[in-house]
């Protein structure tokens, strides 16, 4: 991502600021907004790389495939399941989707 250079505010008066942050504060909201309904469309928490294993019985339990291996998984496979059957092909949220 290229690196904006930080902007002169010098010359704008108080309430053109004020304007400035508000639009700011509601942007950020916005975006925030955004990804919370992301992650809730994709069942729960999301891994930061998307999750890469999912419970076919509950779909709000997922696995990355990094660190310990989750209970419901360790049950599954116990059962016999096989992990390439759990895997999901990329759930990932898409940027700026929506």
């Amino acid at each position: 991502m290229e690196r904006k250079r930080d902007g002169d505010f010098s010359a704008l008066s108080m309430p053109d600021l004020l304007a400035l942050r508000d639009r700011v504060n509601a942007e950020i909201e916005g975006r925030r907004r955004r990804d919370e309904r992301a992650v809730l469309e994709h069942g729960g928490l999301v891994e930061r790389d998307g999750p890469r294993y999912r419970n076919p019985a509950n779909a709000a339990e997922t696995w990355s495939g990094k660190g310990p291996q989750p209970a419901w998984l360790e049950r599954l496979l116990a059962k016999g399941a096989k992990l390439e059957a759990l895997r999901v092909q990329d759930d990932r949220p898409v940027k700026g989707g929506g």
